[in-house]
This record gives C-alpha cells, sequence and structure tokens, in this order.
C-alpha cells in the first residue's frame, strides 16, 4: 500500500523521538523523507512501462516525462523498446527495437539509445512512421528513481517494505546531523524531551541504525533484468 508524504514524515519523525516537530522542523523532517527516496531509488529502483505518443519529425523523447515534470532524470535505465500498431483492438506490436549497445557498432543508428534520460530512436524507425504517427506508440520498459515528494498527499511509489527503508534511511540521516551537530544535539535533548540520552546513547544509537542499514540495502538491491 502506497505511502503519503506527510504519513512519511511523521514515521521519520517519530523514529527521531521528536514526533511534535520542536528539533527537525517540518521542512527538514521533509528532507530526510526524500533523501531516503533518492537512496531507495539507487537501490531498488521503481520498474516501468511507459507508452510514449510518436510526434512528427521527431527522434528523442524524455522519459517519464509526466513523472517528473518534465525534467530529464540521468537515473533511469531502459531495458526494452518496442513499436504498437494502434489501429487493431487489441493493439498489436510490429516490432521490437534493438538497443544500439547491442550491435557490432555502438551508433544510435543501430538501435535506440538512453542518454541522460532521453530515448533516442533511429532515423529509420522515424520514417516508417512518418504521416502516420497517430496509427503507433513506442513502448517501454526499464527502472527508474521515485520523484520527490512536495505535497502533504504525494504518493510514494514503492511498496511496504521500501516504505520502511525510506523511514529507516531518513532517521539514519537524522542521527547524523544530531552526531554532527552538538548544538542541534543539545536542542534535541531539552525540546523533544531526550534528556535522559547522552551522547555516548546517541553514538550506540547511531552505530546500530547504520550497520541496520548496511545490511537492509543489500537485501533490497533489485537486479535489473531484461523485459
Amino acid at each position: 500500500m502506497s505511502s503519503t508524504f506527510g504519513e512519511l514524515k511523521t514515521e521519520v519523525s517519530e523514529a527521531l523521538r521528536d514526533p511534535d516537530l520542536l528539533t527537525f522542523d517540518d521542512a527538514a523532517v521533509g528532507r530526510l523523507v526524500n533523501m531516503g527516496i533518492a537512496q531507495i531509488g539507487r537501490v531498488s529502483p521503481e520498474p516501468f512501462q511507459e507508452d510514449i505518443a510518436p510526434l512528427a519529425d521527431t527522434l528523442e523523447y524524455v522519459l517519464r516525462e509526466n513523472e517528473f515534470g518534465g525534467d530529464t532524470v540521468p537515473e533511469i535505465e531502459l531495458s526494452r523498446v518496442e513499436m504498437w500498431d494502434t489501429t487493431t483492438t487489441p493493439y498489436t506490436r510490429r516490432y521490437v527495437v534493438p538497443a544500439a549497445s547491442a550491435g557490432y557498432i555502438a551508433d544510435s543508428e543501430t538501435g535506440w539509445m538512453n542518454w541522460g534520460g532521453t530515448l533516442s530512436l533511429p532515423r529509420r524507425i522515424q520514417q516508417a512512421m512518418a504521416g502516420m504517427e497517430d496509427n503507433y506508440l513506442i513502448r517501454v520498459w526499464g527502472y527508474s528513481p521515485y520523484p520527490e515528494l512536495f505535497a502533504e498527499e504525494d504518493l510514494f511509489a514503492g511498496g511496504t517494505e521500501l516504505k520502511w527503508a525510506v523511514v529507516m534511511f531518513g532517521h539514519l540521516s537524522g542521527l547524523r546531523r544530531l552526531v554532527n551537530e552538538r548544538e542541534l544535539f543539545s536542542q534535541w535533548q531539552t525540546r523533544s524531551g531526550n534528556v535522559d540520552t547522552t551522547f555516548a546513547g546517541l553514538m550506540a544509537d547511531y552505530n546500530s541504525t547504520r550497520d541496520e542499514w548496511r545490511r537492509e540495502k543489500h537485501e533490497l538491491y533489485r537486479h535489473r533484468s531484461k523485459v
């Protein structure tokens, strides 16, 4: 079940024993959550399938444009590209476009390329659709990082296991700040009611959480497979 940005922030602030946001304010906790989401995107990216509407005289398409607000995302990894005929019901796959990297010569005209989050098609594909772009779609598969969250109701697309991994990394990042910023640690002790926690106790908590995260990220690693 997907979690909202607000729910993730609540879990991180509670893990940091600062549920009333007296030491880490809402913006700071939001940054910790998004740091966790970025980390999960590296370890266990989101598998995605996207249909792209071909455009006339166009060879390049930004991948996952809607999900990332039109920005190109260099971390996107592409596995497969196909051309589908939309004039039939159901749609008919016409052919698989080979990857340029699989050719004898790694040249863009031998197949598709993904560079910096932009799909580039060989000219022969565009010419085969010329004037009939509405009859086709480009279907791609790959792996993507997760978009940052901004509004309280924004949803994190990962499942329950990844949700708690985001919380764990956000917790770890918050503990790191407390370890590195002694003034912040003092505020956390007094403002958030943690006077019973010494700096040595904080260090032990930080080291334990760091070791747990190292084990967790190995277990979460997603092997990128071809479709």
